[in-house]
């Protein structure tokens, strides 16, 4: 009896350390325990969708790795001891995402933030901030804020212009984008 104990308690004590919020990514990719991921909000899943960088020294990418009828699971991407790991490892409920977000299998924060500023603040930087101080000018942003709204990417950004330390131009930028695409949907940008 003692000896039928021991596989059954080594089991458990298996199981139960992997419990924490992560899986191997084989796994997670075969729709294998799944249900270790932790449920968040969509907006939580768009936040973390928001890190992603385009040049960036640390990956803070976030990648969806399966998707059910029910949710869309995804983590962050880690090595240990030569396995590629999902930690930590969320879902989130693929219907509300899907009525929110329709694009958020293709669209991640670089691309929001690559579309706000090739769009948006390069030509106000451009036309507003080069023009008056073409030998050295310094830009500081005072907020950046994107926020997943039932109507669509609101994006939020205030920057000042500096020319050799003199405040030369202010401008707030105020977007809504399409979740599915990122066409713009209303613009509102101010220059003092």
């Amino acid at each position: 009896m003692r000896y039928l104990l021991i596989p059954i308690l080594l089991m458990l004590v298996a199981t139960s350390c992997n419990k924490g919020g992560y899986i191997a990514l084989k796994d997670a990719e075969r729709g294998m325990f799944l249900e270790r991921s932790r449920k968040v909000s969509t907006n939580t899943f768009f936040d973390r969708r928001m890190e992603s960088e385009l040049e960036s020294q640390l990956s803070k990418d976030w990648y969806i790795v399966n998707e059910d009828l029910e949710y869309v699971y995804f983590g962050q991407l880690m090595k240990q001891n030569g396995f590629t790991m999902i930690n930590p490892f969320y879902r989130v409920d693929r219907v509300k995402l899907d009525s929110l977000f329709p694009g958020y299998r293709s669209i991640e924060g670089k691309h929001i933030k690559a579309r706000v500023f090739q769009s948006f603040i390069k030509p106000v930087i451009e036309n507003h901030l080069i023009s008056k101080c073409p030998q050295s000018y310094n830009t500081q942003f005072s907020k950046r804020q994107y926020k997943l709204t039932k109507d669509g990417i609101a994006a939020s950004i205030k920057l000042q212009g500096k020319c050799y330390e003199k405040r030369v131009m202010r401008a707030d930028i105020n977007l809504l984008l399409d979740p599915e695409n990122l066409e713009v949907l209303e613009e509102n940008t101010s220059i003092k």
